[in-house]
C-alpha cells in the first residue's frame, strides 16, 4: 500500500472485511452449536429476561407471577418490542434468543471494523481488531445473552463510529436506540460528547473553537434527555430503588448472596467483581488485548514505527471513552444502585478501548517487523513491497 494514501485499496477493504465476517460467523456458529445440542438449553440469562416473553403467544401463561411481572416491567421498550414483533411472525422468544447473538455479532464485528479503519487506515488493522473483539465476547455471556445488554456492543461501537465521521443524524438515531435497548451507554455516549468540546492545545485544555462541535453536542445530549426521560418520570411499582444503607443490611447482597454485590476484599470490590468492580473477567481477554496498554508508548518513536504516522486523530475517541466510563464507574458508586450497576459503565466500553487499542499497536509492530526483515532479506530493494507487507499495509 502507498503510505502516502489516505484511504485503503477497496479490494483490499473488502477481503479483510470479508474474513472478519468470516470469522464472526464461525464464531457465531460454535455457538449455536452448543444453544441447539438439546432442545432444553436456555442461556442463564434468558431464564430471567426472556422467560416471560411466552406471554407475547399464550397471555395467559405466569398469572399472578411476581417475578415474570417484575422482569417484564424493567425490559427496555425497544428490546420488548423487538421480541414482540419478531414473535407475529412466528418465532418463538426462546429460539430467537438463540439465534440473534449471530446477528449482533456480524453488526458489531462490521462497525468495529469501520471504525478501526477510522483510527487506522490499514484494513488488516481493522481485521485484528474485529477477530480480537470476536474472540472476548463470544468467550463471555454477555453478547450471546441476547439480553439487553448484548446491544450495548453494536450500539456503542456504531455511535463512536459515526462520531469519528462526524455524521450528526446517525448518531442520534444510535443513541436514541441505545436509550431503547441499553439506558446505561446513553450516559457514555453523552460524556464522549462533550469530551469532544475539549482540545489539548500549547500544554492546556481549551474549548473547541468550531461551532459545529457545540451544535452536533447540544444535539446529542437533546435527544439523550428526551430518550432518558421516560426512565426518570417512571415510578416502579415494586416500591423505590433500594439504598445502598439498606443493601449493606440485607444477605442477598453479601458474598454468597443471590446478588453479591459487597465484599470485604477491597482488591475485588474495586476491580475484580462482575458487579461493582472496574473491570471484571479481565483474566478471560486474549493476552493479545494486553498489546493495547502499549499503544501510548508506541505512538512516541514514529521513526521507528512507520506506521504511526498514518495513525489518525480518531484515535483520541479511545482516551474519552475511558475518562468518561472511569468517570461513570465512580459516579454510579457514589449514587449506589441509582444508575444500576457500576461495572455496567466500565467493563464493556473498557473491552472496547483495549481491543482497538490492541489491534493498532499490533498493526504497528508488525509493519516495523516484515520491514526490518525485508531491509535485511532485500537490502538492495527499494520501495518494492514483499508478500508479508503486502499483507499488513
Amino acid at each position: 500500500m502507498n503510505p502516502s494514501a489516505s484511504n485503503p485499496p477497496k479490494n483490499q477493504v473488502i477481503f479483510w472485511f470479508s474474513l472478519s465476517l468470516a470469522f464472526a460467523m464461525v464464531y457465531s456458529l460454535i455457538a449455536l452449536e452448543e444453544a441447539f445440542s438439546n432442545q432444553y438449553i436456555v442461556q442463564d440469562d434468558a431464564r430471567q429476561h426472556v422467560f416471560w416473553m411466552q406471554r407475547f403467544f399464550d397471555p395467559s401463561l405466569f398469572p399472578d407471577d411476581l417475578i415474570a411481572n417484575y422482569f417484564q416491567s424493567v425490559a427496555p421498550a425497544g428490546y420488548t418490542t423487538l421480541y414482540r414483533l419478531i414473535g407475529f411472525v412466528g418465532i418463538h422468544p426462546l429460539l430467537l434468543n438463540k439465534l440473534l447473538p449471530m446477528v449482533l455479532g456480524l453488526i458489531t464485528t462490521s462497525y468495529c471494523f469501520g471504525l478501526c479503519l477510522q483510527m487506522l487506515p490499514i484494513p488488516a488493522a481493522g481485521f485484528i481488531a474485529s477477530l480480537l473483539l470476536n474472540q472476548t465476547l463470544w468467550m463471555l455471556d454477555d453478547l450471546v445473552s441476547a439480553t439487553p445488554r448484548a446491544f450495548i456492543y453494536p450500539l456503542l461501537l456504531a455511535f463512536l463510529y459515526y462520531l469519528s465521521r462526524r455524521s450528526l443524524i446517525p448518531c442520534l438515531v444510535v443513541i436514541t436506540l441505545q436509550g431503547l435497548f441499553y439506558p446505561q451507554c446513553v450516559f457514555l455516549c453523552c460524556g464522549v460528547l462533550v469530551l469532544k468540546l475539549l482540545r489539548w492545545r500549547e500544554g492546556k485544555i481549551r474549548l473547541s473553537s468550531q461551532k459545529n462541535d457545540y451544535w452536533f453536542c447540544a444535539a446529542g445530549l437533546g435527544v439523550a434527555f428526551i430518550v432518558l426521560l421516560p426512565y426518570a418520570l417512571t415510578t416502579s411499582d415494586y416500591g423505590p430503588i433500594i439504598s445502598a444503607q439498606q443493601a449493606k443490611t440485607m444477605p442477598e447482597f453479601q458474598p454468597g448472596g443471590r446478588v453479591a454485590f459487597f465484599d470485604h476484599n477491597p482488591w475485588d470490590f474495586w476491580l475484580e467483581d462482575s458487579r461493582s468492580g472496574l473491570f471484571p473477567r479481565r483474566k478471560r481477554l486474549p493476552i493479545a488485548v494486553c498489546a493495547g496498554l502499549l499503544l501510548p508508548i508506541l505512538l512516541r518513536f514514529p521513526s521507528w514505527l512507520p506506521l504511526v504516522k498514518k495513525v489518525k486523530g480518531e484515535t483520541v475517541l479511545l482516551t474519552q471513552l475511558a475518562l468518561v466510563s472511569l468517570g461513570m464507574f465512580v459516579m454510579a458508586h457514589g449514587v449506589l444502585f441509582r444508575l444500576h450497576l457500576p461495572s455496567r459503565y466500565s467493563k464493556h466500553s473498557l473491552r472496547i478501548v483495549l481491543v482497538l487499542a490492541a489491534a493498532i499497536a499490533i498493526t504497528l509492530l508488525l509493519d516495523a517487523i516484515i520491514q526490518a526483515c525485508q531491509r535485511l532479506a532485500f537490502p538492495r530493494i527499494q520501495g518494492k513491497p514483499v508478500l508479508g507487507r503486502a499483507i499488513v499495509t
